[in-house]
């Protein structure tokens, strides 16, 4: 996508605004119609980090330090989501994504101490492999 074309849907709920001029409000949200470009472009940027959120998890209970490796470019990404400039904004599509990154890391992040927990007060507990 071409950052020079603005995206003609709401950056709040995802409306279609194709029929809007810049400042109407959004019939869904209210939200004054933004048509700055994105800042994110590349939805496969915020897909990586929410796969390698979810392989965490599954890998977790069976290989704990195998699991690190998958918290990474997560962890990454949720700790650099800062808005690149003030002339982008962040689509619709893209909070989702990163919110639901932010809810996967602290799953991963519950269940680690889960795990510590339980293995501390009773070791045997994941030796069943």
């Amino acid at each position: 996508m071409n950052r020079d074309i603005p995206t003609l849907t709401c950056h709040v709920c995802g409306y279609d605004m194709h029929d809007r001029k810049c400042g109407d409000p959004c019939p869904e949200c209210g939200e004054p119609f933004d048509t700055r470009p994105d800042g994110y472009t590349k939805r496969w940027k915020l897909t990586v980090p929410v796969v390698c959120s979810i392989l965490t998890i599954l890998v977790m209970p069976f290989i704990s330090i195998f699991s690190f490796i998958f918290m990474f470019p997560s962890f990454q990404i949720a700790s650099t989501q800062k808005r690149i400039s003030s002339e982008y904004r962040i689509p619709y599509w893209a909070k989702e994504r990163l919110t639901q990154n932010r809810k996967l890391i602290w799953i991963a992040y519950i269940e680690f101490w889960a795990i510590l927990i339980i293995s501390t007060f009773w070791p045997q507990a994941l030796n069943w492999w």
